[in-house]
């Protein structure tokens, strides 16, 4: 995965939608993380890129640290975290170049995902650039965890052609877009929407282990 395009392809497009983000836009909640609205959201991409520079911590950061994060910053309006922003992704970008464990490339897909976050929060339909990237990335890690004790899954992406077994057999079959497979498979998609998705077969016995991050409890539409 390229985790500096897919950042920075990220980064360009919200800080371009941040220009012309109203008052009321940028305190609107963001159902994907309750926690925050949309400015909250921004304070936190722009906290975990400064924690990662300085060496604060090593990707993932756990809710304590993002809540920090956001905290650490609510001083400062949507212009100032912008700038905030701009100024350390350099060093960021150099990280990625540096850093060749895969804990290290997690500051994009996490910034991949908080840009559907936002635009879903502020009714915009999805950003499905680099999709199959990020399905590569995080299918690919989870096929490598599968337990053996768990039915096999084949998880096919309709619109790229990507296959992925998760274990030895093809006891189930998943087929989505990449955008939902990574969509669903990192809490951005509840039980219920993933169990709609296209199966053959029962997906009971592994759908819980189908997500990095616990199900949301509503669906979401992005």
């Amino acid at each position: 995965m390229n985790a500096a395009r897919i950042y920075t392809r990220c980064q360009d497009r919200m800080l371009g939608l941040a220009d012309g983000l109203s008052a009321e836009q940028l305190s609107t909640p963001v159902p994907a993380l309750p926690a925050w609205n949309v400015q909250q959201t921004y304070a936190h991409l722009v906290g975990l890129c400064a924690d990662v520079v300085a060496e604060r911590i090593v990707p993932p950061a756990d809710d304590t640290v993002t809540a920090r994060q956001v905290a650490d910053l609510a001083h400062l309006d949507i212009a100032g975290l912008c700038a905030a922003w701009r100024e350390d992704t350099p060093a960021l970008l150099r990280v990625f170049a540096t850093q060749k464990r895969a804990r290290y490339s997690l500051p994009a897909v996490d910034v991949w995902h908080h840009e559907n976050d936002v635009r879903g929060a502020l009714g915009l339909g999805a950003q499905t650039q680099d999709a199959d990237e990020l399905a590569d990335f995080n299918l690919g890690a989870m096929s490598r965890a599968w337990s053996p004790e768990l039915p096999g899954v084949r998880v096919l992406a309709t619109d790229t052609g990507q296959e992925w077994a998760f274990g030895e057999r093809a006891d189930l079959e998943w087929s989505a877009t990449a955008f939902e497979l990574v969509r669903a498979t990192t809490g951005r998609r509840s039980a219920v929407q993933t169990r709609a998705m296209d199966w053959s077969g029962d997906p009971s016995a592994v759908l819980d282990r189908l997500s990095a991050f616990p199900f949301p409890e509503s669906g979401l539409r992005v």
